[in-house]
């Protein structure tokens, strides 16, 4: 009897302590068993654990030129030792040299904070090329709620991404599209397929043919430049760099985005907006409204890409830029009373976002834009249609978003499924989201309608960090809110709640402050703003 009490109480400490860290996912250069890597790539991994806050305290990297040498733990190119340090992402080769068409088998075993070693990892393997061979991308996300309109948008946008990427794998330069359609579907592509490998080379070949005045191509392959599309150069750099986490193209591509920037301002010293490259008047919208739109949309991204491409005082010259865009674009198309002389919702959507109008303007904009969907409901093109929701869900107005995007007619729907839609219902329904570059440091926001419109979302999305889950659920008829997160091992999060003066928040039946590995920071405007370590949490709001 005392034995048998004794082994419960050992079992019940192992327990309550935690089963050490899982190593999984192993990927080089941001791709799963590659073939056609650099001679110097980098390594990442991510980590499973049942325990809350669990992190990696310290890491072991083998590397062997077979599969047999590395199962006897004989590293013949790389054998890191014990390293301390929660380096888990793209960590950059330090092993011998490595020749073209060589194919290299690598494993990783991790300690955990309490310096209790993982199992090793399952085997993976790279081979050395000139140029990456891309593969087909695997799927990343999950979306289904209880509006059969969003599931029906969001499968839509699937197969639509899906088309195109698959079709730009079989070797169709032009397949993701024109630059502007690359733009608007970037995150949408990062947020639901393995695609980082696929736009880091659609990318490469937009550089590759960067003409003798410095613009990008519309496209690759194209011989034609264009506002837009050619900005698409940086445009859908700043998304790679946010939700990979890799911030060596920022810095090795930086002397190809500014030029281009600063060829756009050679061509048009006085920064009034022009009609070049054919581009014409599109949604209601002048060409020279939208070319001047898209060169502030620039300018905001790169002075945010200067930090991680560590180009802080060229940063400047972007600046500059900006604040003479702002000036040009009130002389021309702001009415005194700050409304815009446009009457489009694009055109409000796209000023709203391209950091072209100061607080007073944007306050005005935004009531205008508001009072112009209450009336018409959606009324925009592509380009409205990549802005329009995001808009309306950072500004506090998701009721309306979701009434106008459940009203869509079948050409109106189209506009939405082939511009990002696909985005906005991850990072704005379900609110999954990143703080921080690469997803280590997570934000679950959803923008929870105040009707009946919508009642439950369930999502997720495998980041670079590890999977990220969410499903909230409205529990009538008291105004109650369920919400179900998990935060990858190693990750922080903050997750924020809509709550009401009268009601409390729990953590899997225990107040807040008696839960392990949360805390609440903020309470205010109608909000929970919360804190967690990396796991599961289950809330309930009532």
């Amino acid at each position: 009897m005392k034995q048998a009490f004794l082994t419960a109480l050992v079992c019940s400490t192992i327990c309550s302590l935690g089963a050490p860290l899982k190593v999984k996912g192993l990927r080089t250069e941001s791709a799963t068993n590659p073939i056609g890597v650099s001679n110097s790539p980098r390594l990442s991994w991510q980590l499973d654990s049942e325990e809350r806050g669990n992190f990696q305290r310290a890491y072991e990297i083998l590397a062997a030129t077979t599969q047999e040498k590395l199962d006897e733990e004989k590293a013949d190119l790389w054998a890191t030792k014990k390293q301390q340090g929660a380096a888990k992402l793209l960590v950059s080769w330090q092993g011998k040299p490595l020749k073209k068409g060589q194919k290299v088998h690598w494993k990783v075993r991790v300690w955990d904070k309490q310096d209790r070693p993982s199992g090793w990892s399952k085997i993976a393997t790279f081979v050395v090329g000139e140029q990456a061979k891309l593969l087909k991308p695997g799927r990343i996300s999950g979306f289904e709620s209880s509006s059969e309109k969003l599931n029906q948008l969001y499968r839509q946008s699937i197969a639509n991404l899906e088309k195109r990427l698959d079709a730009f794998t079989e070797g169709d330069v032009a397949a993701l599209g024109d630059g502007s359609a690359v733009h608007r579907s970037a995150r949408a592509f990062l947020y639901h397929f393995d695609s980082v490998p696929h736009l880091t080379e659609w990318l490469r070949l937009m550089d590759s043919e960067i003409t003798k005045d410095n613009f990008f191509p519309i496209y690759p392959g194209a011989q034609t430049t264009a506002p837009v599309s050619s900005d698409s150069g940086v445009l859908v750099t700043h998304p790679l760099w946010w939700m990979s986490g890799d911030a060596q193209p920022t810095r090795s591509r930086w002397d190809a985005y500014e030029g281009h920037i600063i060829a756009r301002e050679a061509q048009d010293t006085l920064l009034k907006g022009t009609k070049w490259g054919g581009i014409a008047d599109s949604e209601n919208v002048a060409a020279e409204f939208i070319d001047l739109c898209y060169l502030g949309f620039s300018c905001r991204l790169i002075l945010e890409l200067a930090l991680p491409a560590v180009q802080p005082q060229k940063a400047i010259r972007f600046q500059v830029y900006a604040s003479r865009i702002r000036k040009s674009f009130e002389r021309q198309f702001v009415n005194k009373d700050g409304s815009l002389k446009s009457k489009s919702q694009t055109g409000h959507v796209l000023a709203l976002r391209s950091a072209v109008l100061n607080p007073e303007q944007k306050a005005k904009v935004l009531a205008d834009l508001i009072a112009l969907v209450t009336k018409n409901g959606s009324k925009v093109g592509p380009i409205g249609a990549h802005f329009l929701p995001g808009v309306l869900s950072l500004t506090g107005n998701q009721d309306l978003a979701l009434k106008s995007l459940t009203s869509l007619n079948a050409e109106e729907q189209k506009n939405y499924t082939e511009s990002g839609i696909a985005e906005w219902l991850m990072t704005f329904v379900a609110g999954i989201d990143t703080i921080a570059p690469g997803f280590n440091q997570v934000i679950i926001s959803p923008r929870i309608p105040s009707n009946d419109s919508l009642s439950w979302v369930r999502a997720y999305h495998d980041s670079p960090t590890g999977q990220i889950s969410v499903y909230w659920k409205k529990l009538s008829p008291d105004s109650a809110l369920k919400a179900e997160v998990m935060i990858p091992t190693g990750a922080l999060s903050r997750v924020i709640l809509p709550i009401r003066k009268n009601q409390k928040i729990t953590e899997s039946g225990n107040e807040i402050a008696d839960a392990k590995g949360v805390e609440i920071i903020e309470r205010k405007d109608g909000k929970v703003s919360l804190i967690t370590q990396s796991g599961k949490y289950s809330f309930l709001i009532k």
